[in-house]
């Protein structure tokens, strides 16, 4: 009885002991686990910082994030932390902590943070990126744009469910094996786009945390909506029709007039829509459907002719040179009476659906040339003049919205040139006068800083487009301009004074389903309420708003054109 009492006695003090170790190394565990998820959440915050001010800048590539630290700069104490230029993706490696603008971040184990990137996300093969762009990462089954990797101390880990053996070390040289720092389904080398933040192995100590989608973007879009303010929208402007005061109204690069803005594409799932204005809608996606296959001619041109009195075309034949190229070839004679007296030769065209989408003229598609009748020699290259005149559809077969092109040029005086009664000309006109507004390339830039970001990675799909009814060819014959009567509002009900403006939908809200051809599934509240008023919910710190009302709200407003008085800009595009 005395030796099982002793023995229940060293029983209980071993349990005590183990207890009380168990407890303090559970305690320990707690105390290192919260010291990961600091330095975790302190790089995720640097992460998208650093997304953010790339944005916001002159980056071609807004939203991109960094590649992992360069490889080779493992044992470069001046190198460690600096991002790769590029990297194959999904890419795992080290926290690229110095081009974050971090201290050397460590976890419990004195180790730095590692760092994986999904697919498109980086250079050099990026996916477009916007608002409804998802990471191609999976963490637990859920979506993950970046993952932020605590490697904790070194493990000798088993085989087993999901797990691979492998005995862990760390040196100090060489190029570091991921394999030495992650264990199981997040050391797949190379690497695959699934990873666990628990493992059914016994041989996992990774801390890991999520940069989900919803993650970047409100400070990716509060990014966007700057760009789209300074670079979208005086692009926008400046390459509206400007109309001059004649009759018909002439498309002018300059005039004192209101600008005439496309027509609206009418609201429509974004992944599938045409994006094709129609005539008669003022709110909907942006018109950027291309040029090609859309604008095109309304009838046959007409012949060329001689439009000062002087001298004559002798002979001419017209014919299509190419599908979009209608080309008139023939000879001229001199002034019979005074040879020196100028002969000026010119064609017309009408194209279709001009005011229909973004636009351009582009006259080097115009071409008049000259030489010695029945030379072999290279034709003389004349500078055609031109105008392009908007049609309002009061001119029979000449819908509204459609505009007619008229370009001359003055021919060489044969006598002159020594050529002796007449000569050969040629006169040309390409489809492509009428193209695409810069704004659509996703390689030439318009005017300024550069544009090819926008259309590069889709931005069209969540914008929408609003123009005051004015402002568009419905107008016609007036030289457009909406007043205190017909113009567009912005934050304030009593005060129209807008010609243009661009809402920038937000991610999907919790409320919304995408993709959708609903409009309240991108837009909040009075935003898509097919009215004239549209608001920026204010985000002022000296402010306390009604959350209540204005919740959830994500919609960002760019003013592209108004008028007197100047409205109050959205000052609100900070997250």
């Amino acid at each position: 009885m005395a030796l099982l009492a002793l023995l229940a006695v060293a029983v209980m003090t071993f349990g005590y002991i183990l207890t009380s170790r168990l407890n303090a190394a559970s305690r320990f565990a707690s105390v290192d686990r919260a010291h990961n998820a600091k330095v975790l959440a302190q790089a995720k915050r640097a992460l998208i910082g650093w997304m953010a001010a790339n944005a916001v800048s002159t980056d071609a590539n807004p939203g991109r994030l960094p590649c992992p630290e360069a490889p080779a700069y493992f044992a470069d104490p001046a190198q460690q932390g600096v991002a790769a230029g590029g990297c194959t993706l999904p890419a795992v490696g080290r926290l690229p902590w110095r081009t974050l603008g971090l201290d050397r971040l460590v976890d419990d184990a004195g180790e730095p943070l590692w760092y994986v990137v999904s697919p498109g996300w980086a250079l050099p093969t990026l996916i477009p990126i916007n608002s409804d762009s998802l990471g191609q990462l999976s963490l637990d089954g859920s979506e993950a744009v970046a993952l932020i990797i605590a490697p904790g101390v070194a493990l000798s880990v088993q085989a087993g469910t999901g797990c691979t053996a492998w005995v862990q070390s760390r040196p100090i040289a060489g190029t570091p094996e991921l394999r030495n720092y992650l264990e199981c389904e997040n050391a797949t080398s190379p690497a695959d786009a699934s990873f666990v933040t628990r493992s059914a192995g016994g041989s996992f100590n990774d801390q890991v945390l999520r940069v989900s989608a919803a993650d970047l973007m409100p400070a990716l879009e509060a990014a966007i909506a700057d760009r789209v303010q300074r670079e979208i929208a005086p692009a926008l402007a400046t390459g509206s029709f400007v109309l001059d005061s004649s009759s018909p109204r002439r498309w002018v690069t300059a005039s004192g007039n209101p600008p005439i803005y496309p027509y609206a594409a009418p609201f429509a799932d974004p992944g599938t829509s045409l994006y094709m204005g129609q005539d008669g809608i003022y709110q909907g996606l942006l018109p950027f459907h291309p040029s090609q296959g859309f604008v095109a001619y309304q009838a046959t041109p007409a012949d060329a002719v001689e439009t000062l009195g002087n001298g004559y075309l002798m002979s001419q034949s017209c014919y299509w040179e190419a599908a979009e190229a209608y080309l008139c070839a023939g000879r001229y004679h001199e002034d019979d009476i005074d040879p020196t007296l100028p002969m000026r030769i010119q064609m017309t065209a009408t194209f279709t659906n001009v005011a229909m989408g973004l636009r351009s003229l582009q006259p080097a598609n115009l071409q008049v040339q000259a030489r010695d009748d029945g030379s072999s020699g290279p034709w003389t290259d004349l500078t055609p003049s031109y105008r392009a005149e908007m049609n309002d559809g009061s001119v029979s077969g000449k819908p509204r919205g459609s505009v007619t092109i008229r370009f001359w040029a003055t021919l060489p005086n044969i006598d002159a040139m020594g050529w002796g009664t007449q000569a050969d000309y040629r006169i040309r006109i390409d489809r492509a006068m009428i193209d695409d507004h810069c704004l659509l390339s996703t390689t030439t830039s318009c005017p300024g800083p550069s544009t090819t970001w926008f259309a590069r990675n889709e931005w069209q799909r969540n914008l929408y487009y609003a123009v005051a009814q004015d402002n568009t060819a419905y107008v016609l014959p007036s030289v457009g301009g909406c007043d205190s009567t017909s113009c567009l509002r912005f934050n304030d009900p009593a005060t129209r004074n807008i010609r243009l403006l661009l809402v920038l939908a937000g991610r999907r809200l919790d409320t919304q389903t995408r993709p959708s051809s609903t409009l309240t599934d991108y837009l909040e509240l009075q935003n898509a309420d097919l009215g004239t008023l549209y608001e920026q919910r204010q985000r002022r710190a000296s402010k306390i708003e009604d959350l209540t009302l204005n919740a959830p709200w994500n919609d960002r407003l760019v003013l592209v054109d108004w008028i007197s008085p100047n409205p109050t800009f959205p000052l609100a595009n900070l997250p």
